[in-house]
């Protein structure tokens, strides 16, 4: 199963949380930053759904985790998550 960063998820996608992973952009405070995500639940095997992208689809991105609690992203925190997508179904708009 391949998986891809959070950034490059589109709202209504909904993935499971594969791993956390270095970003070259924290330099010497990404060990931290990882840390910090894991602290929120951002952790392997965790459900998550994309429920808000800002504009042209770089951030922020907001989530909500399998145990409810929503979160928003920096474009650089979401390269972070590794995910496999469950359902990447658009939510379509009502006419």
């Amino acid at each position: 199963m391949s998986t891809i960063p959070l950034s490059q998820l589109r709202k209504g996608a909904v993935a499971h949380i594969d791993s956390i992973v270095p970003n070259p952009v924290f330099g010497e405070l990404d060990a931290l930053v990882s840390r910090r995500l894991a602290d929120l639940g951002f952790s392997g095997g965790m459900p998550l759904q994309v429920i808000a992208v800002g504009g042209f689809g770089r951030g922020p991105f907001a989530v909500r985790l399998g145990n409810q609690s929503q979160f928003s992203l920096r474009q650089e925190e979401a390269g972070k998550i590794m995910c496999h997508v469950v359902d990447a179904e658009q939510k379509q708009p009502a006419p």
